[in-house]
């Protein structure tokens, strides 16, 4: 008797199991499209927390005048900030290649880091930044 209620119980199951499953396939492909944006909305807000921290950076580098030995140490440290968050992120890494290029630079040869090169390469990243947030925005309405 103990065998008829477990197969019974065991049956029973497998038979909800099947058709939840059946729902989760039926929610799925008549929802794809909002799953599809909902996906999309949280990797672009991901973006966009990146993007703000980084900005931060850059206005930090502000802060500090790369002609003190002290302030250029700072900087450097911001920089490498910045460059391992550009590394670590592929798609703002691509958008902003030359500038990374410039940053491992200056963290590379320190001496090279002039108050004007700092000032160039900062007004540069924010514009950068400024263009991939306008265009993260434009996905997000999407």
């Amino acid at each position: 008797m103990i065998d008829y209620i477990k197969l019974g119980i065991e049956f029973l199951s497998n038979f909800l199991t099947i058709i939840a499953a059946a729902i989760a396939i039926i929610v799925y492909f008549r929802n794809k499209d909002k799953i599809a944006s909902s996906i999309n909305f949280i990797l672009n807000y991901s973006k966009q927390m990146t993007l703000s921290d980084l900005k931060n950076k850059i206005e930090r580098l502000n802060d500090y005048k790369a002609s003190d030995e002290k302030g250029r140490s700072e900087i450097i440290n911001i920089l490498s900030e910045i460059e391992g968050q550009i590394s670590a992120n592929k798609s703002i890494k691509n958008e902003l290649s030359e500038q990374f290029g410039k940053i491992c630079q200056f963290i590379s040869s320190p001496k090279l880091l002039t108050e004007p090169k700092k000032r160039s390469l900062v007004s540069e990243l924010r514009e950068c930044i400024r263009n991939i947030d306008i265009h993260n925005q434009k996905e997000i309405i999407k």
